[in-house]
């Protein structure tokens, strides 16, 4: 029983042992929220703070990255393009060269033509030449044994005859 009392005695409110605990406690929540408080909040404030910066130098630097990107681009979307331009004037000068080629080709084919014409042109005048002066040498052998043997019509036309054959057998 006596432990009884003794738990009967724990188990009771005493008015003023409640008042001080509740004024204890208050006090230490007002201790607390000066001292402690404030410093956590500012400690969390400040971590907060901290957080929001990297957040926004992260998204800072994504918006550099893209514009980056896109300045990347840009300028292989230039290159490409220079590229190809530079491609098609190597071809167009290609072509121009090609056919500037091709008309020296051909001009020079043409000279070398004409000058082979002028040649056998010349050896033509120079035969015909040759051949007048063998004519004319053969007309005049000939107009002479015509005036040292008689004039008669069978005598003629021997001489006719041998002067054809000679003619004919120096023609090969």
């Amino acid at each position: 029983m006596a432990q009884a009392a003794v738990a009967m005695d724990m188990l009771e409110f005493d008015f003023w042992t409640v008042l001080f605990s509740v004024i204890n406690i208050l006090v230490l929540f007002f201790f607390l929220k000066k001292f402690l408080f404030g410093r956590v909040n500012a400690m969390l404030e400040q971590r907060a703070r901290m957080v929001q910066e990297q957040m926004d130098h992260a998204e800072q630097s994504a918006i550099e990255a893209d514009q980056l990107k896109e300045k990347r681009e840009a300028q292989l979307q230039n290159a490409r393009q220079e590229a190809r331009q530079i491609i098609q004037t190597a071809q167009q000068n290609a072509q121009v060269q090609g056919d500037k080629m091709i008309a020296q080709s051909q001009s020079q084919a043409d000279d070398i033509i004409a000058e082979a014409q002028k040649e056998i042109e010349a050896e033509r005048l120079r035969m015909m030449d040759g051949v007048q002066v063998e004519i004319a040498d053969l007309a005049l052998t000939a107009a002479s044994r015509l005036m040292r043997q008689q004039m008669n019509d069978e005598i003629n036309r021997s001489l006719v005859d041998a002067f054809l054959s000679e003619e004919g057998a120096g023609e090969p």
